[in-house]
Parts: structure tokens; C-alpha cells; sequence
């Protein structure tokens, strides 16, 4: 089976292209892309290193065929089953052609990965028409393999290197685990992946690579909330004022106004390190304890709330 075809622009190994024909679904991909990305980098490792001829790397089951494509500057990069070596060989001329018909794309390109976008069609009609190297399979399958392969090639470090990293992984996972700060917890689980990778410890770099995924999806689902709760206040408050009419400040019905700014506080306060949180806490204990507290209170926390920015970014920033 083919699983994934790439370019890479040769003096620098920067990926310009990338087209999958893996059976991953969009939720996997997601779980799996600090492996693709370590997978993508490994690549542009090896093309920096490498020569203009055609060469094999093999990554377990796998083979990854590097052909230099001196007209555009650049490399094709093929990865499939060993077993499909020669039909994959086979195709690698047809592809050729056709990335050689849009030269120009690569020989003025300016930054922009979706000039190479014109690619996609052409090479993708050009795998599916071979349907011998397509399947249902998918490089995660056996992704511990792939890794050990992957650093199998790069060189060890030193002893101190080794307990340098050990001992700033230790110091990491302690900090992790009083961490309620999500962007700082997904930070450091970043930091983590990246010494599990120079560390070329399989089994932590996957368990670090779940970990990502659960806390980008605690962030996704938590700015939801911010966004949910943010627009009840808007709504609350508006309400709460026009009800007031004639009467004191103190007999407004702040209830809901008390509940979403509260909830808005719980979830904020895992999302920024400043006290911001407690600001918007305390305006809804002010709401909540209207007949304990001064008038001019009221006001400036009903005048706070209305003045709210509508940008959840712009609380977490």
C-alpha cells in the first residue's frame, strides 16, 4: 500500500506538499499529529543530508523512497509497504511529470504552502488510478515501530545528555501535575514530547501525544463554555437593567446575571495565569449580596459587566 506522499524543497527541507491515502479519520489524525509531525521532520532531516540520487530508507514494514527532482529544486517523497516497492517505483515517473508541469510554481514560489494546492488533483488522480497500493491500513498502526525506526538513524546522545534531559523531565511531569492552567499544562506536555523524542523513548512520546490531545480538546471545550457563559451575561445584565426602571439598584433581579458570571469565572480561572478571574468573581458576589452591599457597588460592577469585551481571546491573552 502507498500511505502518504511529500515535497520537500531540497536546500532547506522545508514541506511544501502533502498528500495522504491512509484510512485515518479526522479524530485520529488529530491524536496522531505530533507522530505525523515528528514523522515530516525526520524526512526533512534526511533530505538535508542526503544526495540527488534515489535512496530508500526503511522504517520497519515500511519503506520511505526519496527521489531528488533537480528541475524544481526539490524532493518526492513516497511512503508505502516494502512489499510495494516496484509498483511505487513504477509511479514515481508519472508523478514527476506532472509536478514538472508546474515548474514555475516551485522556481517563484514566495512562502505560501497553497500555491502547491494546484498538486492535489493531478497526484491524487494519478494514485487512485492504482488500485494495488491503495487500502484501509494506516502508518499508526504500527506507530512505536516507526518511531524506533525513525531514531534508529539519528545519532545517541552523551550520558550527560541523557540525564540532563531525564532530570528535566522529572522536574516537568512534577509541575504538570499541579498545573490547572491549560494552556501551561499543554505547553509543558509539549516540552515533554519533545525531550521523549531526543530521548528516543517510544512509549512516553505516545503517552505524551494523548495527553496533548485531551488538553487541546479541554481548551476547545472550555473557550465553548467562555463563549456560552460570556453571551448569557450580555443578555442577563441587559435584562436585569431594563427591569429595574424607577426602583434602587439593590431590587434589580441579578440572579442569572450572579450564576453566568460566576460559571465564567470557574472556567477562566483555568485559562489564564493572571487573577482577571477573581475580578469577574467578585462582581458576581457583589450581584448575589445586592442588600449587603453599597449602592455605588452595584453600579460599578452593572457598569464592569456591560463593558465586558464580546472576544473570549481577549480574557486569556
Amino acid at each position: 500500500m502507498l500511505y502518504t506522499i511529500f515535497l520537500y524543497q531540497s536546500e532547506s527541507g522545508l514541506l511544501l506538499f502533502d498528500k495522504s491515502f491512509q484510512d485515518i479519520s479526522s479524530g485520529k489524525m488529530e491524536l496522531f499529529s505530533s507522530f505525523f509531525s515528528a514523522l515530516k521532520a525526520f524526512i526533512g532531516e534526511m533530505i538535508i543530508e542526503g544526495s540527488t540520487e534515489l535512496k530508500n530508507i526503511s522504517l520497519g514494514d515500511y519503506t520511505v523512497l526519496i527521489t531528488s527532482i533537480d528541475e524544481v529544486r526539490a524532493d518526492l517523497v513516497v511512503i508505502g509497504d516494502k512489499e510495494d516497492s516496484k509498483a511505487i517505483n513504477k509511479l514515481v515517473p508519472r508523478l514527476i511529470k506532472e509536478i514538472l508541469k508546474h515548474t514555475n510554481v516551485f522556481l517563484e514560489w514566495q512562502g505560501k504552502r497553497e500555491d502547491f494546492e494546484i498538486l492535489d488533483q493531478p497526484i491524487s488522480e494519478i494514485i487512485l488510478s492504482h488500485k494495488k497500493l491503495l487500502g484501509d491500513k494506516s502508518l499508526i498502526e504500527h506507530q512505536d515501530l516507526i518511531l524506533k525506526s525513525m531514531w534508529a538513524h539519528k545519532k545517541d546522545l552523551s550520558a550527560q545528555q541523557i540525564k540532563d534531559l531525564t532530570h528535566e523531565r522529572q522536574i516537568l511531569m512534577k509541575r504538570l501535575e499541579n498545573l490547572i492552567n491549560l494552556p501551561k499544562k499543554l505547553e509543558i506536555a509539549e516540552n515533554l514530547l519533545e525531550i521523549s523524542e531526543k530521548l528516543k523513548d517510544d512509549q512516553n512520546f505516545m503517552k505524551h501525544q494523548e495527553e496533548i490531545k485531551v488538553i487541546k480538546d479541554e481548551i476547545r471545550d472550555t473557550k465553548i463554555k467562555l463563549n456560552y457563559y460570556l453571551e448569557k451575561i450580555k443578555i442577563t445584565i441587559n435584562q436585569a437593567v431594563n427591569q429595574l426602571g424607577n426602583k434602587p439598584l439593590n431590587e434589580g433581579d441579578y440572579k442569572d446575571v450572579y450564576l453566568n458570571l460566576y460559571s465564567f469565572s470557574n472556567k477562566l480561572k483555568n485559562m489564564t495565569d493572571s487573577n482577571s478571574w477573581e475580578e469577574y468573581r467578585n462582581n458576581a458576589q457583589i450581584f448575589i449580596n445586592k442588600d449587603e452591599v453599597e449602592l455605588g457597588e452595584i453600579s460599578q460592577a452593572i457598569s464592569k459587566t456591560l463593558k465586558m469585551s464580546d472576544n473570549v481571546e481577549d480574557y486569556i491573552n
